[in-house]
Formats: structure tokens, C-alpha cells, sequence
């Protein structure tokens, strides 16, 4: 664990992320070419130029639809993990709800995601590619407990009051944690970055929390 910005931990012991309930896991070569998505989903087309006008922000750019990317094949990959941490038992349980790429880099003013929460139950956050980063860390609030880790402390004491840390984004790595889980995005210092992130929500309705869910902070 190291120190970054105004003091909040860096984790980067893959144990120590579990304990505050983020899994790290690799992605393998032979599931996604993460080079090759990452050039693709990082260039600007029409759309996203018009959606995001001058390029003043970070561009997303929803891929749902995308038939080339392995939706199913990332599924029965994580499933496993996703089985041990948070306790899914069969793909079937889940289902993808969203899936967007977002991209940084230093030609856009504000770099930054501000805190929230999203609307999944799991979230899976790959990173495809990160050149010569600096800051662009993914900034969590708070302590959630993993399936995995449930006779660890519970995450609703005081020490869990005010608890922030920071993972970093690094190529071919994927994170996954509760979408409840509240989180933001640090400002890009240097360098540039593209990820893909898939939404995932129960589809036992009485086991999702999305429905009601206020997904950003006042």
C-alpha cells in the first residue's frame, strides 16, 4: 500500500483490494485483444464528436450493440470470480445491462468522474490500455464486503467512516465490485487511457438493488 494524492492509500496487494472489496484479475490474451479494442474505441467518430462537442471531457461511447466484442465469452471468463465474490451462481442469474467504453487523454480539459454509484449490482471495469499514465486512478469511498471475505470486519462500522482509496488502472487488468460501491475517477496527469466498462444486474428482481438506486451524490 502506497501513498498518493492529499494522503489516500494506494492498493496495489490484489489480498488487501479484497478486504475492501475489489477483485483484480488479469484478462487474458486469448479472451480479448485489448490493443486492438482499445485503438478501436478510442477513435472519435461523427457521433461521439457530436455528442461531446469541443472534446472538453472524456468521450463514452455505448457498445452494446458492438457484434465484435466477446460479451459472452468475458461472462463465462468472470463468472467464476463472480460466483466466489459475490455470490452468482450460474451466468444465468445475471444479465448484461449496459456496456460503454470511455477514453481519456490530455487534449480534454476534465479528465475527472465524479463520485457515484452505478447502476449495476456488478460492475466490470476493463482496462485496455493505459500509455504512460499518471493520476487516472479510480478513487473509492468506503469498505463493501466480498461474498469471499464475509467473516472479515464488517464494512458498516466506524472504521469504515471516511475510508477512501485508490486502484490503479492498469493494461489488461480487469477490476470488479459492487455497483453500490461508490467511487469516482481522478484527474489524467499524464498520458492516456481506455477502458470498457459492463453493467450487470441480477435478474431476480428481489435480489437486485438498482431499481430504486440514486446513482450520483448531491
Amino acid at each position: 500500500m502506497t501513498k498518493a494524492m492529499d494522503h489516500v492509500s494506494v492498493i496495489d496487494n490484489d489480498d488487501d483490494l479484497l478486504k475492501f472489496g475489489v477483485v483484480r484479475l488479469p484478462i487474458p490474451a486469448h479472451l480479448l485483444d485489448c490493443d486492438y479494442w482499445a485503438k478501436a474505441l478510442s477513435q472519435v467518430t461523427p457521433m461521439i464528436a457530436f455528442g461531446e462537442g469541443d472534446g472538453e471531457y472524456a468521450f463514452y461511447r455505448n457498445i452494446i450493440e458492438e457484434p465484435q466484442f466477446p460479451f459472452p465469452a468475458i461472462l463465462q471468463h468472470f463468472s467464476k470470480a463472480m460466483g466466489i465474490h459475490f455470490g452468482v451462481q450460474s451466468e444465468n442469474e445475471i444479465r448484461l445491462d449496459d456496456a460503454f467504453a470511455v477514453h481519456y487523454n490530455m487534449e480534454q480539459h476534465d479528465t475527472t468522474g465524479q463520485k457515484h454509484l452505478d447502476p449495476s449490482d456488478i460492475t466490470i471495469n476493463l482496462c485496455l490500455s493505459a500509455r504512460q499514465v499518471k493520476g487516472s486512478m479510480v478513487q473509492f469511498h468506503g469498505m463493501e464486503a466480498l461474498e469471499s471475505c464475509s467473516n472479515e470486519e464488517p464494512n458498516n462500522n466506524a472504521n469504515n467512516i471516511g475510508v477512501t482509496f485508490l486502484v490503479r488502472q492498469t493494461s489488461g487488468f480487469a477490476t470488479l465490485h459492487w455497483g453500490h460501491h461508490p467511487h469516482e475517477t481522478t484527474a489524467l496527469e499524464h498520458g492516456e487511457r481506455t477502458n470498457v466498462v459492463l453493467t450487470y444486474c441480477f435478474v431476480d428482481p428481489n435480489r437486485s438493488t438498482v431499481a430504486n438506486r440514486t446513482c450520483y451524490f448531491p
